[in-house]
């Protein structure tokens, strides 16, 4: 897992939040959001691994560039596990050795987030 990886998100998004900001009057909307991210886990210890995920994209003028702490643990089978960053919670499957299936869910007051991306190794 050690290493950058990089996706774009599909994300369902309710309210606004760090990585999900909205125009003004729009924030009970329910939207489709794509958000390019960069995620780097920078150390490993046995089934646990910590890093930082970060948006990128400039393509909507809502979205914002921020980087949070990320943390993970792997299951057994060392290919699957959870991660949670300041806001919510990741699932994840290494599906080889350069991607990564990745599912995040947030609730809370706003935002509410539901979303499943792919991330490739650089």
């Amino acid at each position: 897992m050690l290493g950058t990886w990089t996706g774009m998100s599909n994300s369902a998004v309710s309210g606004a939040g760090h990585f999900h900001p909205t125009e003004a009057g729009k924030e009970k909307a329910v939207r489709f959001r794509s958000v390019e991210y960069v995620m780097v886990i920078d150390k490993e210890e046995g089934r646990n691994f910590v890093g930082s995920i970060g948006a990128t994209n400039n393509k909507h003028s809502t979205d914002a560039k921020r980087k949070e702490v990320l943390m993970g643990a792997y299951a057994k089978d060392m290919k699957s596990g959870v991660m949670v960053n300041e806001t919510g919670s990741f699932t994840f499957k290494l599906a080889d050795s350069k991607n990564l299936e990745v599912c995040y869910t947030q609730v809370s007051a706003s935002p509410k987030v539901a979303s499943c991306f792919e991330m490739t190794k650089k």
